[in-house]
C-alpha cells in the first residue's frame, strides 16, 4: 500500500472515539471475511478449475491464438 494512503488512515484512526474505532474494526474484519469467502467460492468451483487447468494445458501445447487473428474477419 502507498505511504500516502497508509499515512492517511493512521491519521483518520487517530482521530477517532473508541466506537468509531470498533465500527472501522467491524468493517476492515467484513472486508477480509467478503475476500477469503469470494476465493473460497472460486477455489471450489470444480468447473471453473477445470477450465482453468484445460486453458493452461492448451498454452502449453501450443493451442492458442492471437487476439488479432480470433477478431480479424468480425
Amino acid at each position: 500500500m502507498d505511504n500516502l494512503l497508509k499515512n492517511k488512515v493512521k491519521e483518520i484512526i487517530e482521530n477517532l472515539q473508541e466506537e468509531e474505532l470498533a465500527e472501522v474494526i467491524d468493517f476492515i474484519e467484513y472486508l477480509r471475511f467478503k475476500e477469503e469467502k469470494e476465493e473460497n467460492e472460486i477455489l471450489n468451483d470444480v468447473e471453473l478449475i477445470e477450465s482453468i487447468k484445460r486453458g493452461l494445458k492448451d498454452i502449453e501445447n501450443g493451442d492458442v491464438y492471437d487476439f488479432e487473428d480470433v477478431f480479424k474477419n468480425v
